[in-house]
């Protein structure tokens, strides 16, 4: 975690995070005032800069609580509707069926991330 180069975790991460937490400002901003994703990515954005600023052990831990956050979100949501048909998740959201296959899918994946991010900061102090 000591180096900032381009390819380490506290720079992919900051980077991810970072657009995440804009969007979810973006979203909030939009009218969306149940977004909080601005406050649970911001936590792995500030963890990933502390690690890139010369913190690392500090910022692994509050890395981790963001990953963990993140994480723990989405799967919430994930367990909600992973199992509805897309028809009924389109419905409910009322967006098509293809953005509704495509959001489980991107739930999940951004579910795992965050568990490979919380585990690479954890593991790597």
């Amino acid at each position: 975690l000591a180096t900032a180069d381009s390819g380490s975790l506290p720079t992919i991460a900051l980077y991810t995070s970072s657009f995440y937490a804009a969007w979810a400002v973006r979203n909030y901003l939009s009218g969306n005032t149940r977004e909080r994703g601005m406050v649970t990515f911001g936590t792995l954005a500030a963890g990933a800069a502390l690690c890139n600023h010369g913190h690392p052990l500090w910022g692994a831990r509050v890395a981790v609580l963001g990953s963990a956050l993140v994480g723990g979100s989405c799967a919430l949501v994930l367990q909600r509707v992973a199992l509805w048909p897309s028809a009924k998740l389109a419905h409910v959201s009322r967006k098509t069926d293809v953005w509704a296959r495509v959001y489980k899918a991107h739930l999940a994946s951004l579910t795992l991330m965050m568990g490979c991010f919380a585990w690479g900061f954890a593991t790597a102090v």
